[in-house]
């Protein structure tokens, strides 16, 4: 039973891990590529990708909340408002990049930057949730 929980825990981080990655590689991509058709259909492909992570996440959290028999403690109340607001952020970054348009440089100006304020954001977010559970154990 131990070994399934240390796995789970595991799982549960390397899958963060990644996601923090394709963070990284968005926010790269947000200052690197200069045509705009080009980074919204970069864009446009990179979402479902997060978003898989990010349900992943939530997924191996149940799993590891299971094999802990559900008990409800702080720090997963804590997670569970992090997955939310990263959820919620991505239908907003969604909604604006649905109406962004490529002829008008400030609704792309609009959009840039908030991918960045978001992906940057939902990285300091897992961290700081991550690194809180942990001191709460």
């Amino acid at each position: 039973m131990e070994q399934m929980i240390t796995m789970s825990i595991n799982l549960h981080l390397f899958i963060i891990g990644a996601t923090i990655l394709l963070a990284l590689y968005n926010i790269y991509a947000s200052y690197s590529l200069k045509d705009e058709v080009k980074y919204i259909n970069r864009m446009k492909y990179m979402q479902p990708q997060y978003l898989a992570l990010v349900t992943t996440i939530a997924f191996t959290g149940i799993i590891v909340m299971a094999v802990n028999h559900f008990v409800i403690k702080p720090s997963l109340i804590l997670m569970i408002i992090a997955i939310l607001i990263i959820y919620f952020t991505s239908i907003k970054k969604h909604m604006i990049r649905k109406y962004a348009n490529t002829n008008n440089p400030e609704n792309m100006l609009y959009l840039r930057g908030f991918i960045k304020k978001k992906y940057v954001g939902d990285i300091l977010l897992i961290i700081l949730v991550g690194s809180a559970s942990f001191m709460m154990r």
